[in-house]
């Protein structure tokens, strides 16, 4: 078992933007993710902790989603 000769040369692993249609998320979209996802942090962990239960949790997430609006939402977890 040799070592096969190729090309050794450094490059990029991950390819740029594909079609261009994609978007930035604007500063205000990213801080409303920001401040959502650091909310439900804390309900899950009040979730984990025994302090909620699953019912509260959810009725938590759904009144977080109508006030921040999330971009990601709950495609981050």
């Amino acid at each position: 078992m040799g070592i096969k000769g190729g090309n050794i040369a450094a490059m990029n692993v991950i390819s740029g933007r594909g079609s261009g249609r994609e978007a930035d998320m604007r500063a205000d979209q990213f801080e409303r993710e920001k401040k959502y996802q650091a909310a439900l942090a804390v309900a899950r962990a009040m979730l984990e902790k025994g302090i909620i239960d699953r019912a509260d949790f959810l009725r938590i997430e759904g009144r977080l989603r109508v006030k921040f609006r999330p971009v990601l939402g709950g495609f981050l977890f």
